[in-house]
């Protein structure tokens, strides 16, 4: 009879081994599966807002009367910010090519093509147009086809 206590001791103790691995096992299984899914909700969320950002800021550092238009760099919208200098008029494009946001400055007047532009982060198509209200509607879609849009308000319209 003590023999038998002994294997069933054993058995119990093998049993709940097992089952206490399992569960250990199950939870960092569930826990890495939670952690790839939020990495990947950051990653959309940052391509996309930190687009939308960057292009508010950018406006918002030129607004001044005229300095603000939208424009086409072969086929697609294009956010075009004039700067003065001294003698000089200079225009920086800000576009989305080839599934990148693109900019490139240039001395006012030149024409602009998409090779001409360096990638700044991932962003498969830009809308930019002027709502019914004058304001500046902003439309980002990311590589994955989440879309952001923001709409600004431009103090010094032209």
């Amino acid at each position: 009879m003590r023999q038998q206590s002994h294997v069933v001791d054993v058995l119990f103790s093998l049993a709940l081994f097992c089952v206490l691995t399992a569960t250990a096992l199950l939870v960092v299984v569930l826990g890495a599966n939670v952690y790839k899914q939020t990495v990947a909700g950051m990653t959309q969320n940052y391509n996309t807002r930190t687009s939308i950002s960057y292009l508010a800021e950018k406006i918002r550092q030129n607004d001044a009367a005229g300095c603000i238009a939208i424009g086409e760099v072969d086929g697609a919208d294009a956010l075009i910010l004039e700067q003065k200098a001294e003698q000089s008029d200079y225009q920086t494009w800000i576009y989305s090519s080839g599934g990148k946001l693109c900019e490139v400055m240039v001395a006012g007047g030149t024409n602009v093509k998409a090779a001409d532009g360096q990638p700044i982060m991932d962003l498969a198509d830009l809308k930019i147009d002027w709502d019914a209200q004058g304001m500046l509607q902003l439309t980002a879609t990311d590589i994955d086809g989440a879309v952001t849009t923001l709409k600004l308000s431009i103090r010094c319209k032209s």
